[in-house]
């Protein structure tokens, strides 16, 4: 079945199309990537798929009965409602439905020969079971729990959470409203890895289907089974993840560059012979069926196939102190003095020249604190923090977005660097994918988020940093440029800190590893794919072990961990497990109403009730539990 489909569709922008006329179709269980450069129109074809834009030319057509869902914070209904009662208003009608079968279900105990009652029962049953029964409550917390809300985040207003929180809240609240065709930009921002991986794997086995854009080349390679790749305003069509793409992709160039190449050839033959026999009289008649030939050949002459190179050429500068110690931390802890306890504790770690290292774990674990505390812009609650040499530190924050900025391009990096000539000011500009004609007047607060990235890795790229401290700098950035960005950074001489939850990106830009998790660091010694194989898992359970029998100090962290192992697997999944079973049990217990053996005997249907609650009881219980890992 056709869920959206795409007819000739234009935007234009100050009065030119942003691309040419697309044409494209969704279909029932697509996982369709939309990729390509920033600025090509990949964000305005979902919201012109959503229906929040329209299309200036050609039409965008919505299925009969097919409900489409778009990820924005547009999908919170109010910022009054506390986080529970905005994910429950989802269920309103489930609730309305389990009421009415309860007032049925009395009602038949006392007249269990009334056939309304029974008809009435089957019908609003009926109902209930399309609407995912009486399960919604699990699905919730489920929900809630893995977009890295708990229990004690439940009853707060919306209005209180920030900006990514309420990202992911809307994010939560599409899924459980579960429509038939889910469109994501840029799902993974403000996900962790665990949450990452776990939507990966919901979305793999989603009943709807997903059209989304994305940067995260291990998000499009586990999910995608279709790429569209939008370039030079046209859209191009490739089965399978990212991988198969960019292999049929090559494929593609060669055999355009083999065909381009042998019309040029057949063209210069026919050329050569031209101008050898038209001077011939004997010849001429040839020569002249020869130029008919050449006319027809070079009407329809094949362009130049150009392979797709990003625009975009970084290059950071930074000092070589290869093993030299620089920072120290002896038995740190950070968080902040007004909270219940620390976010992480006794961490010794020396950071030396040339290390690139990774900060990671779950959000709110803290990674941009811990940044915060080494920049001395928070202080330590416990232990020290030595710099060992005088320091050049470079530093992108996370929401530098949130800057405003009236000035245009060149009068801010005229600005920032007074000695810098004005045409070496543009020409480093257009490393960076600006161009003189286009961008000249463009003012700082009105470039898109890709664009001011692009901005501030450019400054950063004009000073020399011993230590460069990027806090998710592939955020906003297309696939593209964000490979340059791992080629340059893997270049850097000076020292990395790193904080991103792009599992590629990490791998490749860094060979050193600090964990976060659970008020504890650990310290792992190359690839992120490595640190994910080894057994972590064990690590977590037993300090919990001896958290339990009162060893309330958890252990320092150590520069080695021996085989720390997949976080995923530890958070939820047993538990996790333990629950869907009770509440399968519970709607099986629930299910027996239906029948005459229960809803004419009013003893038997109150033993079955407290057998009910019961399981009730003990799913409530493990919920506990999973909330407090």
């Amino acid at each position: 079945m056709i869920l959206l489909q795409a007819q000739n569709i234009v935007k234009d922008y100050d009065g030119k199309p942003l691309f040419k006329p697309l044409t494209f179709e969704v279909k029932s269980g697509d996982r369709t990537a939309l990729i390509g450069l920033n600025g090509t129109g990949k964000s305005t074809i979902i919201k012109m798929a959503s229906g929040e834009l329209e299309p200036d030319q050609g039409q965008m057509i919505i299925g009969h009965g097919v409900k489409v869902g778009y990820l924005s914070q547009a999908v919170i209904s109010s910022e009054d409602h506390t986080l529970f009662e905005e994910a429950s208003s989802v269920f309103e009608r489930n609730r309305q439905l389990i009421d009415e079968i309860g007032r049925i279900c009395a009602r038949m105990a006392e007249h269990p020969e009334e056939k309304r009652l029974q008809n009435d029962y089957a019908l609003k049953q009926a109902e209930l079971d399309k609407l995912g029964g009486y399960d919604y409550e699990y699905r919730i917390k489920m929900i809630l729990n893995m977009f890295g809300f708990h229990q004690e985040d439940w009853q707060r207003r919306i209005s209180t959470f920030s900006g990514g929180e309420k990202t992911r809240m809307a994010f939560a609240k599409l899924l459980l409203i579960n429509p038939d065709l889910l469109l994501l930009d840029e799902p993974t921002n403000h996900l962790d890895i665990v949450t990452i991986e776990w939507l990966e794997d919901y979305l793999k086995s989603y009943q709807g289907a997903v059209l989304f854009v994305s940067h995260d080349k291990a998000f499009i390679n586990n999910l995608a089974e279709k790429i569209i790749e939008l370039e030079n305003g046209t859209l191009s069509f490739y089965r399978g993840n990212y991988d198969a793409y960019a292999l049929e992709k090559q494929h593609r160039y060669e055999l355009a560059l083999k065909e381009y190449n042998r019309q040029q050839t057949e063209m210069q033959k026919i050329r050569r012979f031209i101008t050898f026999y038209m001077p011939k009289p004997r010849f001429a008649s040839r020569a002249h069926d020869r130029e008919k030939k050449l006319a027809r050949l070079e009407a329809t002459a094949l362009d130049r196939p150009q392979a797709t190179r990003n625009r975009v050429h970084i290059d950071f500068r930074g000092d070589i102190r290869e093993d030299k110690k620089l920072i120290r931390l002896t038995d740190v802890s950070i968080g902040y003095p007004d909270a219940d306890k620390p976010l992480i504790q006794h961490i010794d770690y020396e950071i030396r020249g040339r290390d690139h290292i990774a900060i990671m774990g779950p959000n709110g674990a803290g990674k941009t604190t811990f940044v915060k505390t080494l920049l001395g812009k928070i202080k330590p609650l416990a232990g020290s923090i030595e710099q060992l040499t005088m320091l050049n530190i470079g530093y992108l924050r996370q929401d530098f977005l949130s800057i405003q900025d009236p000035r245009t391009l060149f009068d801010y990096f005229k600005d920032s660097f007074p000695l810098l000539e004005d045409q070496k000011i543009y020409d480093h500009l257009g490393k960076f994918a600006f161009s003189y004609e286009d961008d000249r007047e463009k003012t700082l607060e009105n470039l898109s988020g890709g664009e001011q990235m692009r901005i501030i890795l450019a400054k950063l790229c004009l000073e020399n940093y011993d230590i460069l401290i990027l806090d998710e700098p592939t955020n906003h950035l297309d696939l593209f440029t964000k490979s340059e960005l791992e080629d340059a950074l893997g270049e850097y001489q000076g020292t990395l800190i790193l904080i991103s939850h792009d599992r590629d990106f990490i791998d490749a830009c860094a060979d050193r590893l600090l964990y976060f998790h659970d008020g504890r660091a650990y310290a792992h010694e190359g690839s992120f794919t490595d640190f994910m194989e080894t057994d972590l898992k064990k690590i977590i359970e037993e300090e919990k072990a001896k958290v339990t029998q009162g060893e309330s100090k958890p252990e320092k962290a150590q520069p080695k961990v021996e085989k720390p192992r997949r976080v995923s697997e530890f958070t939820v999944e047993k538990l996790m497990e333990k629950i869907a079973k009770r509440e399968g049990e519970i709607s099986e217990l629930k299910a027996r109403c239906d029948t005459p053996e229960y809803y004419s005997d009013p003893s038997k249907l109150a033993a079955l009730q407290s057998e009910i609650d019961s399981k009730q009881a003990e799913v409530d219980s493990l919920y506990e539990k999973l909330n407090s890992m």
